[in-house]
């Protein structure tokens, strides 16, 4: 297994398993794949050229089959710290044939390794209600003060 920072070439997967997350979620859509896959690419792709997402995913044999990503979300500057990043987790998705093996906990590891080295203060996550434990498990806790405004 190897886990890694997607690259460009990966983003036409990684725009197939948007499509396979969602419809899993939620089924038909009035969107088609066809037009689906086209923005994603689009979107998936300005992230990674403007330094805004990043993607990670667990490749076995050459085909990802997990993928976290993370919109790094700069902060305003301070005079004591003129530099800091927060990170908005999502997205997080395993391939159905590769879940409960200990992927995704391996490549949220990897995640949060990854986000100390690059001095990210806070990594922060809406999960789905299925998948608080697992959050629960990697340290994620939601004794915190956000609030938010649906619109």
């Amino acid at each position: 297994m190897i886990y890694r920072l997607a690259r460009e070439s990966d983003i036409s997967m990684l725009s197939e398993m948007r499509w396979e997350h969602e419809y899993e979620e939620e089924g038909k859509f009035d969107t088609s794949k066809e037009d689906f896959i086209k923005a994603c690419k689009l979107f998936l792709g300005d992230g990674l050229k403007n330094d805004t997402w990043d993607y990670w995913v667990a490749e076995e044999n050459n085909i990802i089959i997990s993928n976290i990503y993370i919109n790094r979300i700069r902060k305003v500057p301070k005079p004591q710290k003129l530099f800091a990043e927060i990170g908005y987790v999502t997205n997080v998705y395993t391939k159905p044939e590769f879940r409960n093996k200990g992927v995704g906990t391996e490549l949220l590891k990897k995640v949060k390794q990854w986000a100390i080295n690059n001095k990210i203060e806070l990594l922060f996550v809406w999960p789905s209600q299925k998948s608080v434990t697992f959050y629960e498990r990697q340290g994620f806790s939601m004794n915190n003060e956000i609030m938010e405004l649906e619109m």
